[in-house]
């Protein structure tokens, strides 16, 4: 071992030896090293005599770069101190923390960093640098002699107890480590390493203290200059034999810039990386983009100083964590600390003078991560890292990972457990799990699941600003998802292969990312984020480009409405399409006066008003069947039938709604009435001719199950039954009434039941999805909150409406209802090609593909059909109008649409109308359809208005599934029965699909397929 001194010993020389030299430049300003000795000296000197009854205590340290960083650390080593370094990404919560346990007398700061974070209000023996008066201070002071065992400073990092741990290092610890950097790794290369790398993180130690002890210049360079590509790589150009140590995320960063300016910067040709795992990728894009760089991977956790072993990268050559610095020794040990034999993995072990003294105050985990070892007859401190490793044939460590759950992202290690702690102290939040997810990139990114306490909404943003209150950025996770609950094994374990996983990441656009410039943009982005499925998107991210269609604008408006309480209507919001444009249009829209839904009141509504038009349509209709929603599941491969049926009764359990029983005498809903146990799936052998999937049609599967009979007063409104068409083939055809169900809740039912399909595979009988808000406090809410302040306003819209429309052309009257249902369907699919020909077609004209496709089936009508100047009926959800955007039920209403058509009209016009007519109208959708047909008939407009055709926009089913071998997937199965003369629906999917149904008393088979062609035609026309 050899005769380690403090630091500041040999720096103090060079100010005999080199006086004049430049010790620190910082921007244009200078220190010589004979103004650094005295500078230290002078401040060494104030601190003991202001400060007499602390001896070898500890003094934070919160400073911005400048000259004065050096000058402060060296004064504080020299009066025999130890600095607890603090920096300006901690929240103030976090630094009194720091402050509180590290037993800090005194915070030594600048006035600047006092008024911006008001730590001084909070900590009040705080002494700012600019107020210190030198001229008070005795003549005489000595400074203490300072052994190497002596503490030199306290490093806080991440603990799983919720508070940080500080890390204890001694002068002894520091002398070692820059001894060997000095001796051992810069004479390679003998680069300029500036100080890019803040007082928090161990990495600083080698930036700021190794050149000052070789009596060479230190470089401080501004903060955060690592997120500065073109100033960090402008100081390169300045400096061409300078070195870069940084994290591996920082250096791809910067290789991906470089590649972006077509390598017209100049990157430093020596890198150390340090603090996390380097991608074999990154080295090798490294060597390909600087053929001449000099790459070190340098390995090792704060409890070692900075590092406990080197590699030098090559080109080609496997990514290892290489041998251990001169005078340690790395172990691979088992979990009783011994060490294991050849290249079998176990946990790194360091030992050497480089591993510090333990935890401050946390001499249980000190005595479970540090131990002792004898190297060359002489015992040294050895610390269990928690990483997992092997050696080579080369003798060199191979990384695997970790043992327990740490983390490290950007080089700043991450207790997940601290952050959940955090997480928890949210009253809102009953359980959150934090786990990381590796992007495509490599990059590392966070996860938090949580489980809220009760109903109602909580905004990422809300959550986010929570922990910024006690938590750096760094911990501050990317992604919250809520859960209803943990998925659990039988054993009571989580199931983290069931928790699910976070959305797609932004896609690549034509223009940079730039992230959120203040709270209101990072509240919108997040809305946007929710809504389009998508994270990690910035300010300028185009709605338009980022494939919103006219569903997501409901749901985001909804949620400005609901979040920000703010009323934008939909011309407003595709003129002003990115976050950052809402930013500036949202407070000029503030209503929050929406009235309260009293949950508790006993005037529950009776029926929804979509309820009251769907029994009112069935009891009227000829034909039973012709309101029952059909769809159907798939299951590929060996399936567990008590699965299924313990899924399907769970989602019967869970959903009262789908067991309602009407009262037709007072027109009453009980949800509920019927047991979830009573509804049973009923098995039916296949016909011979049934086979396959894919053979099987929506009116054959039909067909083979039949009308089931739906009795509203003495009938369950939902009939199950099972299907198997060989022993890996089965299908689940479910029939629902529209009463209590409706397109979107058949993707709404489908993710409940593979929920609990893989709940049940896991042996997780205990699981249930929330017991949230149920369709009856939508009939609540829509009684009490839109009825009185919408109707009258929307009535009034409509009434103007349909005055516009009959004053503009609008004629029905050689159009009446049929007697009969009577329908076929004609199928056919827009190819891929043209679909995302369309979509770019609708983001070029600021509009949405639906209302490219309702503006071409207007032209088609009034060209190659006799239906012209007629309206046209188009369904419409509320379910976005409302904060439960996951229930099942009965949400469609109906809205009358038209637009006079002329040969003359150009598509652009054509489309602008379109576009505005609709937006009208989604703004005014609530109000009942069959309150508007009162008022239609009141009018004498009932002939004129009448709707013989109809437009229907649907959203796409959720993609297939596969649960243990078992591939489900769900359908909708699309009856024939034609309530209008033809209707045009239109699935959304990569490639759109269509269907033309009919009434087969107003059209022929033959007249659809042609008028199919040619509305194929006017969409190819309109994309060109």
């Amino acid at each position: 071992m050899n005769d380690r001194k403090p630091i500041f010993e040999p720096i103090s020389t060079w100010s005999t030896q080199r006086p004049a030299k430049r010790a620190v430049v910082f921007g244009e300003q200078t220190l010589s090293y004979a103004q650094l000795e005295y500078q230290s000296n002078l401040l060494a000197r104030y601190l003991l005599s202001k400060y007499p009854m602390h001896p070898r205590g500890r003094i934070a340290v919160y400073l911005e770069p400048g000259l004065m960083m050096p000058v402060v650390l060296l004064a504080i080593l020299k009066a025999g101190y130890t600095y607890i370094p603090l920096s300006d990404f901690l929240p103030n919560e976090r630094v009194l923390k720091i402050l509180d346990d590290a037993a800090a007398f005194l915070l030594l700061t600048t006035v600047s960093i006092m008024r911006k974070t008001g730590i001084g209000k909070n900590f009040p023996s705080t002494l700012a640098l600019e107020d210190i008066a030198y001229a008070d201070m005795p003549a005489t002071i000595s400074l203490p002699v300072v052994q190497k065992t002596d503490i030199a400073y306290v490093l806080y990092t991440s603990g799983s107890t919720g508070l940080p741990k500080g890390v204890v290092i001694e002068h002894g610890n520091l002398s070692y480590y820059l001894d060997w950097f000095n001796q051992a790794l810069w004479p390679e290369t003998q680069a300029v390493l500036p100080l890019t790398s803040t007082l928090s993180f161990a990495a600083a130690v080698t930036q700021l203290y190794a050149p000052l002890l070789r009596g060479d210049t230190l470089h401080i360079l501004p903060a955060n200059i690592l997120h500065e590509p073109e100033k960090l790589l402008t100081w390169y150009e300045q400096h061409p034999s300078g070195a870069l140590y940084c994290v591996p995320t920082v250096w791809d960063a910067l290789l991906r810039y470089d590649r972006q300016a077509d390598g017209a910067s100049r990157l430093p040709t020596t890198v150390f990386l340090s603090g996390e795992p380097v991608p074999f990728d990154l080295k090798e894009r490294t060597f390909a983009q600087c053929p001449d760089a000099t790459v070190y991977n340098l390995y090792g956790p704060t409890e070692t100083t900075a590092n406990g072993s080197f590699a030098r990268l090559e080109k080609g050559k496997a990514v290892t964590l290489g041998k251990a610095l001169r005078g340690s020794k790395i172990l691979i040990v088992d979990d009783d600390c011994s060490p294991v034999s050849g290249d079998r993995c176990g946990e790194i072990c360091i030992v050497g003078e480089g591993v510090a003294r333990g935890y401050l105050n946390r001499d249980t985990l000190t005595h479970q991560r540090f131990f002792t070892q004898e190297i060359d007859h002489a015992c040294y401190r050895g610390h269990r890292t928690g990483d997992l490793g092997k050696f080579n044939s080369h003798g060199e460590i191979v990384y695997l990972g970790r043992i327990d759950r740490q983390i490290k992202i950007n080089g700043v290690r991450i207790d997940p457990e601290e952050i959940e702690i955090a997480l928890r102290e949210d009253h809102r939040i009953r359980h959150a799990l934090v786990r990381k997810t590796e992007e495509s990139t490599g990059g590392i990114r966070l996860i938090a699941y949580l489980v809220p306490e009760s109903e109602g909404t909580i905004s990422a943003n809300e959550i986010r600003n929570f922990l910024r209150l006690t938590l750096p950025a760094a911990m501050i996770p990317s992604h919250f998802i809520f859960v209803e609950t943990m998925p659990k094994l039988p054993n009571g374990k989580l199931d983290l292969q069931r928790l699910p996983q976070p959305v797609p990441s932004r896609p690549a656009l034509s223009y940079v990312f730039r992230p959120a410039a203040n709270e209101l943009e990072q509240e919108l982005i997040d809305i946007f984020q929710e809504a389009l499925g998508f994270c990690d998107l910035g300010a300028d991210d185009n709605f338009f480009d980022l494939g919103g269609g006219s569903l997501q604008v409901i749901q985001i408006r909804q949620l400005i409405k609901r979040r920000l309480f703010s009323d934008i209507d939909y011309t407003l919001f595709f003129d002003n399409a990115t976050p950052h444009l809402l930013s500036f249009i949202v407070p000029y829209y503030v209503n929050d006066t929406d009235p309260v839904v009293l949950e508790n009141d006993f005037r529950l509504p009776s029926i929804s008003s979509e309820q009251r038009y769907f029994l009112t349509l069935d009891q009227i209709s000829p034909a039973p069947g012709a309101y029952q929603i059909a769809f159907r599941l798939a299951f590929g491969g060996p399936l567990d039938i008590s699965a299924m049926e313990w899924s399907i009764q769970q989602i019967l359990k869970n959903n009262p709604v789908l067991r309602s029983r009407f009262n037709l005498n007072n027109v009453s809903c009980s949800e509920g009435d019927y047991p979830a146990s009573d509804l049973k799936i009923v098995r039916q052998e296949c016909a011979a001719e049934i086979c396959t999937f894919d053979e099987l049609s929506d009116e054959g599967l039909l067909a083979a199950a039949g009308v089931p009979e739906m009795d509203l007063e003495l009938m369950p409104l939902i009939h199950i039954r099972f299907m198997s068409l060989s022993a890996s083939r089965h299908i689940l055809l479910l029939q629902v009434h529209h009463t209590v169900f409706d397109h979107d809740s058949i993707g709404l039912f489908f993710k409940q039941f593979i929920a609990y399909f893989q709940a049940y595979r896991a042996g997780d009988r205990g699981f249930e999805l929330g017991q949230g808000k149920g369709y009856q406090h939508y009939r609540c809410w829509q009684q009490q909150c839109i009825q009185p302040t919408r109707y009258p306003q929307e009535r009034e819209f409509w009434l103007e409406t349909f005055a516009h429309y009959v004053h503009t052309g609008a004629d029905a009257s050689l159009f009446s209802p049929r007697d009969t249902l009577e329908g076929k369907n004609v199928w056919f699919t827009i190819s891929k090609a043209l679909t995302q020909s369309l979509m770019a077609f609708a983001r070029s004209h600021q509009t949405t593909v639906f209302v490219c496709m309702l503006t071409a089936f207007n032209v088609l009508l009034n060209t190659f059909t006799r239906y012209r100047h007629v309206p046209i009926g188009i369904p419409v959800s509320n379910r976005m109008l409302y904060e439960e955007t996951s229930l099942l039920g009965c949400f469609v209403n109906r809205v009358t649409y038209y637009d006079k058509y002329s040969p003359e009209d150009d598509i652009g016009s054509l489309l602008d109308r379109c576009r505005k007519r609709v937006y009208g109208l989604l703004e005014n959708q609530t109000i009942p359809y069959d309150i508007l047909n009162s008022d239609i008939r009141a009018h004498g407009w009932m002939d004129l208005l009448y709707a013989p055709v109809c437009f229907n926009y649907l959203s796409a089913m959720p993609s297939p599934v596969n649960c243990g071998g078992v591939d489900i997937d769900v359908k909708a199965v699309e009856s024939d029965f034609a309530k209008v003369d033809m209707t045009l629906s239109i699935h959304e999917g990569e490639c759109l699909n269509v269907c033309f149904n009919y009434h087969m008393a107003a059209l022929k088979k033959d007249e659809v397929i042609r008028l199919s062609k040619e509305y194929i035609g006017i969409i190819e026309r309109m994309t060109l």
